[in-house]
């Protein structure tokens, strides 16, 4: 009667035991599913600011375009002006395409070893240069715009 008894005991033991063994496995099974969904979540916000940046480039250049149409330059003095001033003046938005400061794009930069400028905040032609570089040598298309690749590569250096 004794033996049974313990028996029973013992047996009610282990199964409980097993019990939270199976709950500890499955939190740890939703806390990685939950891991992972967040990750999904973040890599489509990303994918949607790029999407927006996209959009907004294309209406600026359509914008463009039918300004193109309209207008007229009278003298080659006055195309010669604008050309200067448009490269003084560079768009931030038809470069950066990413929720990143220019202080921290060049932080970055000036970490990786190819921007030697001031960090001003300010989207000028040697950034511009710095970013190119970066994608050379990063294997990237080089053509100078901060999207999702080329700034999921460069943050890296900000740690």
């Amino acid at each position: 009667m004794l033996l049974r008894l313990l028996s029973i005991i013992i047996l009610a033991v282990a199964v409980s035991g097993c019990a939270t063994t199976q709950t500890k496995t499955q939190n740890e099974q939703v806390q990685s599913r939950l891991t992972e969904l967040e990750k999904s979540v973040q890599s489509k916000d990303s994918e949607i600011v790029d999407l927006q940046y996209q959009v907004k480039d294309l209406s600026s250049k359509l914008e463009a375009s039918k300004n193109s149409e309209v207008e007229q330059v009278s003298s080659s003095s006055n195309e010669q002006a604008e050309n200067t001033r448009g490269a003084a003046n560079i768009d931030t938005a038809q470069i950066i395409r990413v929720k990143a400061s220019p202080e921290k794009i060049q932080k970055a930069l000036k970490a990786a070893g190819v921007y030697t400028g001031r960090i001003d905040g300010r989207i000028g032609a040697a950034t511009r240069q710095a970013i190119v570089e970066f994608q050379k040598s990063h294997g990237l298309k080089a053509d100078g715009v901060l999207g999702r690749k080329t700034w999921e590569l460069l943050k890296t250096f900000l740690k």
